[in-house]
């Protein structure tokens, strides 16, 4: 707790000294800060096949989000993540907050506030970086957010962070420890190079991309290192008509007892006259389960690069439609062949007021067991978030 503090708190002043740097546009910029966040309030439940089994939630939830921008070239962030946990599904679960860490941060700045049986306050700083922007390159030296993902639902060539589609509540998606250079080759062209430290030196992750545009598409072809392992990946997004095309392919090599494995992500999108919009994909994982599993507790959804699913072929199926510009529902359909898992998401949100929504999410979990598909656990959420 403490040493999290010390490191913030010595950033900030870096963050405030890099205003004496002068560069040959700083004299004539002045300098500015910015701040916004939000606060929200959810409430949650969750029950298997038996509803006498429903376990209940609360959390509050603030982000304050801070930018500094001393002149034109330097600029610095500090994000914070302060969530108050209480209710059974905090006396449910062994060991709480060692749940709501990152492992893939190298350092520590999180701290829990306090700690009972049936609440836990918690914060985590997820990002905290300082970038500088020259006339062909750009830099950036901290927690940050390395987004190398095209597609929506899956994205294998995200080896930096992996966005869990299960966690709709965490928009901005984790950080990492990392630095990161860009170099503007030419219009159309970049050269990025990042590297990202860990918890566990074994768990580090570098990589090079290049991105580039050819016949009204966008490529990006990437090769590096993720967690001693090497790896390669390309992507693409562009249109076929008035359809979005895109897609993701990431090999990771065999290594130690670890057999070598593809994931391919495909999705096509289209946006009716109407309003409404349907996006539809499929993901292999070469890796993953194709066969029905009776044990429901081996499927895991702690998702990783190497993992986008635990099932080895998956379809998805997403509908939105603006129904009012104050209401707006949309439906996700995963279905995964082989294994007949089935997870169905929809969701609905109504905006309130000025910057206050209401969400209603729900998430379904069916599998086959004993030969035919059953559910197994549901989970239902309702969410007001204010924006500030």
């Amino acid at each position: 707790m403490g040493r999290g503090r010390i490191i913030v708190f010595v950033v900030f002043l870096m963050t405030l000294g890099v205003s004496g740097a002068q560069t040959p546009d700083s004299a004539q910029t002045i300098p500015t800060w910015e701040v916004r966040g939000y606060l929200k309030d959810m409430q949650s439940l969750t029950y298997g096949q038996n509803p006498d089994s429903l376990v209940t939630g609360n959390m509050l939830h603030n982000r304050l989000n801070f930018r500094f921008n001393p002149s034109a070239r330097f600029s610095a962030a500090a994000e914070f993540r302060t969530r108050l946990f209480w209710g059974q599904e905090v006396q449910l679960t062994p060991n709480f907050p060692e749940a709501l860490r990152n492992r893939n941060e190298a350092v520590n700045l999180q701290w829990v506030w306090f700690e009972t049986a049936s609440a836990v306050m918690h914060t985590t700083v997820d990002r905290l970086w300082l970038e500088y922007r020259g006339q062909r390159w750009e830099t950036r030296l901290g927690r940050q957010r390395i987004n190398w993902g095209i597609a929506t639902l899956w994205n294998p060539n995200d080896i930096f962070n992996t966005y869990n589609f299960l966690d709709f509540d965490y928009e901005e998606r984790p950080g990492r420890d990392a630095a990161k250079v860009i170099f503007h080759l030419s219009d159309f062209s970049n050269l990025e190079v990042a590297g990202a430290a860990a918890e566990a030196d074994y768990k580090s992750v570098a990589s090079v991309r290049y991105t580039t545009n050819r016949w009204n598409y966008d490529f990006q072809f990437m090769a590096g290192v993720y967690q001693q392992v090497a790896t390669a990946g390309f992507g693409w997004s562009g249109s076929i008509g008035e359809a979005g095309f895109k897609g993701e392919a990431q090999y990771f090599a065999a290594h130690s007892d670890t057999a070598a494995l593809v994931n391919l992500a495909v999705e096509a999108d289209y946006m009716f006259s109407k309003g409404w919009y349907v996006n539809a994909g499929f993901l292999l994982n070469s890796a993953g389960y194709s066969d029905p599993i009776d044990n429901w507790g081996l499927y895991n959804f702690q998702l990783s690069p190497r993992s986008l699913m635990p099932t080895k072929y998956n379809t998805v199926l997403t509908v939105g439609k603006e129904i009012t510009p104050l209401l707006s529902a949309n439906l996700t359909l995963i279905y995964s062949p082989g294994t007949n898992l089935v997870i169905a998401l929809p969701s609905l949100r109504y905006n309130l007021g000025t910057n206050i929504d209401v969400d209603v999410f729900w998430q379904g979990f069916y599998a086959e067991q004993q030969k035919k598909i059953e559910p197994v656990v549901y989970r239902g959420f309702i969410r007001f978030k204010w924006s500030f």
